[in-house]
């Protein structure tokens, strides 16, 4: 009677500390109450002073109009919900400061279990301090010579901020080789391609249908433009589709019964990020409900266009934004 009397205690307790743990992991990790809007913090805002030039105009004339959108009314401020996270892939090769050769603008909202991708291609047109109309990845490298690393991210953080008319909140950045190791630690990327993709560089051929991508393969696969019929776009739509495919590979049971260990792997694979540990295991309970109409993808609107350089000095292809096109889009970006 004792011995079943001292059972019965222990499973009672066990089962209060699994409530407790349960109530507890809710509070605090549920993304909906996890990313507050009060507590979320705004690494940059944009800069007012800064103009942007305009498809469809002649190089060298600003739009000023289109880089300082109205602000929102007080009806439309309470709807802004959700966060911005910048993905920033760098190109780093030993001791060379480092260009972006990846910018993905990902808006999250927790509420609605809603997440939205926008490429920004690397050749956009925009204007740097100190330097003029040059490409935004440029902004990197400049302020990593300057002082550092995270002066290039702070730097990249604030192009972007300045070019899409929004807030940011946080920033993960990685290079070429995290990239390829995280990939192979989660059993590597599975994709369906719509046309056979050639891999200059790899020197192979991917089929159509069904494949299965290492670290190695996969980046390639995200850094492809010469075979690709729509060059720079193309490629923005294979990074599109391989961050979805890497999110359906973390959600694999084997992956999210080890995320503790997951977490950390990440870290080491990262360069850095301001997201801590809480917020990426209520990252990763977003994405456990993320259904595949609520994942989306945008490509900055514009054109291209070849113009001087100042930075450089010579005439380079560019991707010339078109602001007026981006402002239709513009508030699915917004915070508050």
């Amino acid at each position: 009677m004792r011995r079943r009397t001292k059972w019965l205690i222990a499973a009672a307790s066990t089962l209060v500390l699994l409530i407790f743990f349960g109530i507890f992991a809710y509070l605090e990790w549920e993304p909906g109450r996890h990313f507050r809007p009060q507590q979320l913090p705004v690494l940059v805002a944009p800069q007012k002073a800064v103009g942007m030039l305009q498809a469809g105009s002649p190089l060298g004339e600003q739009a000023n109009s289109a880089a300082e959108p109205s602000a929102p009314s007080q009806a439309e401020s309470l709807k802004l919900d959700g966060f911005n996270l910048l993905l920033l892939g760098i190109d780093a090769r030993g001791a060379e400061s480092s260009r972006t050769d990846v910018l993905m603008l990902i808006h999250v909202d927790p509420e609605l279990r809603k997440v939205r991708l926008l490429s920004i291609p690397r050749d956009t047109r925009v204007q740097l301090p100190g330097i003029g109309y040059t490409k935004i990845n440029h902004a990197h490298i400049l302020g990593e010579r300057k002082s550092g690393s995270h002066a290039g991210t702070e730097a990249a953080l604030q192009a972007v901020s300045n070019l899409c008319s929004c807030k940011i909140n946080y920033y993960v950045k990685t290079d070429f080789a995290g990239f390829e190791r995280f990939v192979d630690k989660i059993g590597g990327l599975d994709l369906e391609l719509d046309e056979p993709v050639t891999l200059t560089y790899a020197q192979q051929t991917l089929p159509k249908g069904e494949v299965h991508l290492n670290g190695e393969t996969a980046l390639h696969f995200v850094r492809e433009r010469r075979s690709l019929p729509g060059g720079d776009q193309g490629r923005q739509e294979h990074q599109a589709q391989a961050l979805k495919a890497l999110i359906n590979k973390l959600l694999e049971p084997r992956n999210l019964l080890r995320i503790k260990p997951l977490i950390e792997e990440i870290r080491e694979d990262l360069v850095d990020t301001n997201l801590e540990d809480g917020d990426l295991v209520s990252l990763a309970w977003l994405a456990k409900d993320l259904k595949g109409n609520h994942l989306s993808y945008d490509q900055l609107p514009g054109e291209g266009k070849r113009a001087w350089d100042p930075m450089v000095k010579a005439e380079l292809y560019y991707w010339v934004p078109d602001m007026t096109e981006w402002e239709k889009l513009r508030k699915a970006y917004s915070v508050r």
